[in-house]
């Protein structure tokens, strides 16, 4: 019973040590008008770890195995540890797993790899274009050896998008033993956009950055202003609420008036066409005329 109770107590410290170092890259400054939180996305054992499945890349003629991925944002994987994955040495540092399923329903049939460890030495955090900082962040993890020698390498792109739910869309291994799971959230986005009414720049904006005053922030539609684009500008003017009857029925006079003025412009020309007509038979009747009074 003492036995256990101290392992439960190591296991406590251990995950709180983690934790605490999470922290350290869960607030980023891109030094560029653009700050970042990220310690929303750090799981919690009660929370398990986020997957991914890959799969096979297209316009590629080789043909991808499926992985599955469990990872963490700037932590280890907590609560869904595979079975397989346990056993292997620095599992608890893993901050990705990379595991084949090999299609049965035993998980002791399953490989794992540790495709990546939250090493504050080795993993790194910058934004993912250079050129616009608010587009999000890429978090890269290093694993263990490949088998060309080289560290396995995971990168998790944070990316700024209007999703209050952080869930990972896909995962692709680009090149060998380097993979790459897209992520898109709110969370991906810069603190100078704000998330106002559940809704990023309360969905009165977009979240860009404004080369002028060199600094991310929330460009409003017209009729709003505010860090958050969530005021009314007092000049708004007061949208125009067609119904669709109404709208059908626009399009229909304009359509006609439309028909009718082209039917009036083609009946101008028609006439000109006539006139000039006349003019030249009477011209060529003239002609004739004076001919025939020269013969006599």
């Amino acid at each position: 019973m003492i036995r256990n109770d101290l392992l439960i107590i190591i296991f406590i410290i251990i995950n709180f040590i983690y934790r605490i170092d999470s922290l350290s890259c869960g607030s980023y400054s891109t030094n560029l008008g653009a700050n970042y939180d990220l310690t929303e996305l750090i799981r919690t054992a009660d929370q398990g770890a986020y997957t991914v499945i890959d799969g096979d890349i297209p316009c590629t003629k080789q043909v991808e195995s499926n992985y599955t991925y469990y990872f963490n944002i700037c932590g280890t994987v907590v609560g869904n540890v595979p079975i397989k994955c346990r056993p292997l040495p620095g599992i608890s540092g893993a901050s990705a797993l990379q595991v084949n399923e090999r299609g049965s329903k035993s998980e002791f049939d399953d490989y794992c790899f540790i495709a990546g460890s939250y090493v504050e030495s080795t993993t790194t955090l910058d934004v993912i274009d250079s050129q616009d900082p608010t587009k999000g962040l890429k978090l890269t993890y290093l694993g263990d050896s490949c088998s060309n020698g080289s560290p396995r390498k995971f990168h998790i792109e944070l990316q700024c998008a209007d999703r209050l739910n952080p869930v990972p869309t896909h995962a692709l291994e680009l090149a060998p033993c380097e993979y790459t799971v897209t992520m898109p959230s709110v969370y991906g986005c810069p603190l100078e956009c704000p998330v106002s009414n559940r809704k990023l720049c309360g969905g009165n904006g977009h979240c860009a950055y404004d080369y002028d005053s060199n600094k991310a922030k929330c460009f409003c539609n017209h009729g709003y202003e505010g860090s958050d684009c969530n005021t009314v500008t007092s000049t708004a003017s007061p949208p125009l609420n067609y119904s669709p009857a109404l709208l059908g029925l626009i399009i229909t006079l304009f359509i006609i008036i439309a028909i009718l003025v082209g039917g009036i412009l083609f009946m101008i020309r028609q006439l000109a066409a006539y006139k000039d007509d006349i003019t030249n038979y009477q011209a060529l009747k003239g002609g004739d005329e004076d001919s025939s009074r020269a013969v006599v």
